[in-house]
C-alpha cells in the first residue's frame, strides 16, 4: 500500500465578503430604524431599536478589533501605540454596552 502526501494552498479573498457583511449590516440597521418609524406597537418598537443597539455594538467591536489588528502590525510606532490604546477602549466600551444589552434582554 502506497503513502500519498497531498498539498494544495488554499487563498482566501475575505476582502469582498467584508464589503457584502458592511452593507448587509448597514441595511439591516436602516431597515429596523424605518421599521420603528411605522407607528408599530410600543414594545415592537422597544425590540427594534434594541436590536439596532445590538447591530450597532457588534460592528464597535469589530471596529475596534480591526483598528487593535492593525496597531499591534505596526508596533513601534507612536501612533501604532495610540490607535492600540484607543483600541482597547472601544472593545471595553463595546463589552460594556453588549453587557447592558444583554441584561436589557433578560429584564424582558
Amino acid at each position: 500500500m502506497s503513502e500519498e502526501t497531498v498539498v494544495f494552498n488554499l487563498e482566501l479573498n475575505v476582502e469582498a465578503a467584508f464589503d457584502n457583511v458592511r452593507k448587509i449590516e448597514m441595511l439591516t440597521y436602516r431597515t429596523l430604524g424605518l421599521l420603528g418609524r411605522l407607528g408599530l406597537p410600543e414594545n415592537v418598537r422597544e425590540a427594534l431599536a434594541l436590536a439596532q443597539r445590538l447591530a450597532m455594538t457588534f460592528r464597535l467591536l469589530h471596529t475596534a478589533m480591526v483598528a487593535l489588528a492593525a496597531a499591534r502590525a505596526a508596533s513601534g510606532d507612536v501612533l501604532a501605540l495610540w490607535q492600540a490604546i484607543v483600541s482597547a477602549g472601544a472593545l471595553t466600551s463595546s463589552v460594556l454596552a453588549t453587557g447592558d444589552a444583554m441584561m436589557e434582554v433578560n429584564a424582558r
